[in-house]
């Protein structure tokens, strides 16, 4: 038995004294033995994005501006709308307003039925001169009263409450303000106050 063994240049190990010599990794390669990967925590300075800023400021520009047109008590008279004149400390609330003008019906500032001599036409009606209902009107409340519960079904604050403000000229005939009362009704407006001027004492 022979004690050693040459290697050749295709040998792997070598025999020496009947025990096998294991070559170190990269020894026979000529490599050297690789070494784990560190990994590297770059820090790096990310500059301000503008554009993505000014979009944020303009959504809340927006949203601010929404909310102080929809506030109940900015309200201005006109030669269209003149509010009646009371005695009352009550603060208005913050509620959904319907506005009762000599020219129109308005919901969130924008006209919803337009007036002739105070009245609404036969068409807004169904056709029908004795119908309470105003179609176009009912199709704005229940869009606003969905609009509501789904608002109140995320956020537990803003319950629905089915609150109407009416903002009606002091000359509005007794059959619209009573028409418009029993309209927002059938939406589920089932409470609604008067905006009036306040008398000085």
């Amino acid at each position: 038995m022979m004690d050693s063994a040459k290697p050749s240049s295709n040998n792997v190990f070598e025999v020496e004294n009947n025990n096998i010599l294991l070559p170190n990794k990269g020894e026979n390669d000529g490599g050297s033995p690789k070494r784990p990967k560190k990994s590297r925590v770059v820090a790096r300075e990310y500059p301000l994005n503008l554009t993505a800023m000014m979009d944020m400021m303009t959504i809340i520009l927006v949203y601010l501006l929404k909310s102080y047109s929809s506030d109940p008590t900015n309200i201005q008279a006109s030669n269209d709308l003149t509010l009646p004149m009371s005695t009352t400390h009550f603060k208005p609330e913050e509620a959904t307003a319907v506005a009762i003008t000599k020219k129109g019906i308005l919901v969130a500032d924008k006209t919803v039925v337009e007036l002739n001599n105070d009245k609404v036409s036969l068409a807004d009606k169904g056709g029908k001169e004795d119908s309470m209902l105003i179609n176009p009107l009912l199709t704005v409340m229940k869009t606003e009263a969905e609009k509501q519960k789904m608002i109140a079904k995320y956020n537990k604050k803003e319950d629905f409450k089915g609150l109407v403000l009416i903002i009606g000229d002091k000359m509005v005939p007794f059959r619209l303000l009573t028409e418009v009362l029993y309209t927002v009704g059938q939406a589920e407006f089932g409470q609604y106050k008067f905006a009036v001027t306040m008398e000085n004492p």
